[in-house]
């Protein structure tokens, strides 16, 4: 009886003197108002797992004794530690790649000390002409929120040679230099390098031999080529990698000391610049290109980074007149599609809402009085979501939308309530304000509170889930507690206005009346004579209703399927090819023309991005590809702009692509369907075993039966054992004539 009192006199204090109250209420909704205008987009929150990638450059090791002599050693010890999840490499020509997965508990920070750490302790064991390991953060923000492709315009005097040398120096530069973005990575091949061509005639002129030459460079700290590189020309190749070289510098070398004066290296060779044989390419919009990665700061909003780029990029675009640049990838286009999306449909759901509310109550007025609660409760819901650092993306939109209908939920409560005291019982308005919120006042906080308490667990569930749901919940959770703070302050301040005094109902109120009167009721009376029913016959409704649970259970719930996520049709697709394993650069190219021209041919193409190949050092390109390896991603206009799904276009370039030669893999898939992108495939086999050959056979096998499945549309192996190895036997007697 106490608790009633204190109740009520806590509303009748507040109904007389809410300025306080209202004015924080409306500071709320004012604060959300901001965040909503002001909030960063995203497509989902980040969740990927914490990962560390590892290059190890070998130069001239084949990818045999890289696997044995590097990838093993190293991921025996980075799999001993703390909170790893599961480390993956990849083994090639003069390179290893590992890369390790931690759980959510490590940070980035803590795993790339470890990681450092774990690989100085194994250092001893690895082979001594290995370079020194290259570490990377792999997180979220490594994917790239913009790509651009670079190439010279026509009628120029630039080449892509020297697109890239810019591209490397003053036009990263220029990128880095713009705020939100953390980091620039450049692309495409050409890299710069020295060449010392020994001129044999003058070698042994002086009585040396190449080896005086080699020894000579490695004295004065010069990078010694991946592999040494002897043609009959006797060349070999210094990359300018570390220290910037110069050809001065190089000339002046001592290769001897002599009692007539010092041998230089310019004395005994030429010194020219050229570029390495390219081991990766990059194809933007059709052309030849050198690309640019743009990343965002780990902490960093996509939106934030794209809109500052773009007010940059007229600036450097002046800055280099004779360089095109276009933009070949972008996160932008379907991030604001998706949320402009959802948007849209928050908004039918609002409408929707209201006008099934005015259908049941056939009262325009107590309609637009439960309505008003909606705005103010997303507001408030939005600035929670500001302060707690959200995004708008799919995730906390589909709570906003879910929430709509739980919304009005406590406004129509306190109304009816409301209005069944000052229509029913006769009180005057302001005592039927009182008397109808205080009867209901922590019955209705009762359904709020325990709402809120069934969400609670599923934002401590772990893992993945809880990384996309955690922010689910807590928007759903702010907005069911919004509205409840609407439902009991707002509502009974407008209720005098909009609740008492009777009015001639209009023509809308007439038809829900007749809604009411021939649909409504003949539907209530079916449901409650069936109530009426089903209490008397309670074994007839009972038994039924349990074989149907179970019959559901064993024979629909199978059928229904699985998955992680809905398919999205966000207009991108992606096609990763593989040529056979002794194909050039150049007819990797060849390839990746093809299936371009195939893309070119469909309609509602807005670009396409062509990645083959790797680079060391550059993350966001993706690391470990062979030069045999591509990947295209293909962008096209939304589904409200053309005919075809995302699904039938895939179809129909798997269906043209199988005319083209040389391609030992090609899969074709959708991006968007999944916010995990360390997923690699939605079926993923993994055969593990001592022996190489053994294992080869065994996928074979497995890849055989697999095609035989039913649904699957692609099937495809991570590695093969079908290169081509030279390998050369030196006669050491002969050799040795030569001074070799």
């Amino acid at each position: 009886m106490s608790s009633n009192k204190d109740t009520r006199s806590f509303i009748e204090g507040f109904l007389a003197s809410p300025h306080l109250l209202m004015s924080l209420i409306f500071l709320a909704v004012a604060l959300g108002f901001v965040a909503f205008r002001s909030m960063p987009l995203n497509l989902f929150p980040d969740a990927n797992y914490p990962v560390i990638s590892v290059i190890i450059p070998w130069p001239g090791a084949s990818a045999s004794d890289v696997e044995d002599k590097v990838t093993r050693i190293v991921e025996k010890e980075l799999s001993t530690i703390d909170l790893v999840r599961k480390v993956k490499s990849v083994s090639q020509d003069e390179m290893a790649a590992v890369s390790v997965e931690f759980e959510y508990k490590k940070g980035l920070d803590a795993a790339a000390t470890d990681v450092s750490n774990a690989l100085k302790k194994i250092e001893a064991r690895l082979p001594r002409d290995i370079k020194p390991p290259e570490i990377f953060r792999v997180s979220d923000a490594t994917a790239p929120v913009f790509t651009l492709a670079l190439f010279p315009k026509p009628g120029t005097h630039l080449d892509l040679e020297k697109v890239r040398q810019l591209a490397d120096n003053e036009i990263r530069e220029d990128f880095l230099r713009i705020p939100g973005v953390s980091n620039a990575e450049v692309f495409g091949g050409y890299f710069p390098e020295l060449t010392v061509e020994v001129l044999p005639e003058r070698l042994h002129a002086h009585g040396l031999s190449l080896e005086h030459v080699i020894l000579a460079l490695r004295g004065q700290n010069v990078n010694i080529p991946d592999g040494l590189i002897v043609s009959r020309n006797n060349q070999f190749l210094i990359k300018t990698h570390g220290e910037k070289l110069v050809k001065e510098k190089l000339s002046s070398i001592v290769v001897s000391h002599e009692p007539g004066g010092d041998v230089h290296l310019g004395d005994v060779a030429r010194i020219k610049t050229a570029y390495k044989e390219r081991q990766s390419l990059y194809r933007g919009n059709g052309h030849a290109a050198i690309a640019i990665n743009i990343l965002r700061p780990e902490k960093g909003h996509v939106t934030t980074t794209i809109a500052a780029l773009e007010a940059a990029l007229p600036e450097i675009k002046a800055k280099y007149p004779e360089i095109e640049f276009q933009i070949a990838d972008t996160q932008k286009n379907i991030i604001e599609t998706s949320i402009d999306n959802m948007v849209d449909a928050l908004r039918d759901a609002i409408i929707m809402t209201v006008a099934a509310i005015f259908l049941f109550l056939a009262n325009i007025r107590i309609s637009l009085l439960a309505a008003i609660s909606i705005p103010f409760t997303y507001f408030m819901t939005f600035a929670g979501m500001y302060l707690l650092g959200y995004e708008l993306n799919i995730v906390t939109l589909t709570a906003v939308i879910v929430a709509v209908g739980l919304l009005l939920d406590d406004a129509i409560v306190v109304i009816e309530n409301i209005e069944r005291h000052y229509h029913s019982l006769g009180k005057p308005i302001t005592r039927a304000v009182v008397d109808g919120l205080n009867e209901i006042l922590l019955a209705d906080w009762a359904g709020t509170y325990t709402t809120v308490i069934v969400l609670l667990p599923i934002m401590f569930i772990g893992g993945y889930v809880q990384r996309i749901l955690r922010q689910f919940t807590v928007v759903l959770a702010l907005s069911l507690i919004a509205s409840y703070i609407i439902s009991v302050t707002v509502i009974p301040l407008l209720a005098p206005y909009l609740v008492q005094g009777k009015h001639k109902k209009n023509f809308l109120e007439k038809l829900a009346d007749l809604f009411g009167i021939y649909i409504l009721d003949p539907v209530r009376d079916f449901f409650v004579q069936l109530a009426h029913f089903a209490i008397r016959h309670k074994l007839l409704f009972i038994i039924p209703g349990i074989i149907l649970f179970g019959i559901s259970m064993k024979v629909v719930m199978p059928l229904a399927g699985r998955d992680l996520m809905p398919p999205m049709d966000t207009g991108i697709v992606k096609i990763a090819f593989e040529a056979e394993s002794d194909s050039s650069i150049s007819q990797v190219e060849t390839i990746a023309k093809k299936v371009e021209k195939i893309l070119e041919g469909m309609p509602g193409l807005k670009s396409i991005s062509t990645v083959v190949g790797s680079e060391p050092g550059v993350v966001s390109f993706g690391t470990g590809q062979i030069p045999q390896q591509g990947l295209v991603t293909a962008h096209f206009v939304d589904r409200f702009h053309r005919k075809k799904t995302i699904w039938q276009m895939e179809q129909e370039i798997r269906d043209k692509a199988k005319d083209i030669a040389g391609v030992k893999n090609f899969d074709v898939f959708e991006f968007g369907a999944t916010p995990l992108s360390s997923i690699s495939a939605p079926v993923d086999i993994m055969l593990t075993g001592p022996d190489p050959k053994i294992l080869d056979r065994l996928a074979n096998e497995v890849a055989s039966r697999l095609m035989q499945v039913r649904g699957l549309t692609t099937v495809t192996r991570s590695w093969s054992m079908d290169k081509v190895e030279i390998l050369v036997k030196v006669n050491v007697e002969k050799a040795k004539i030569y001074g070799l």
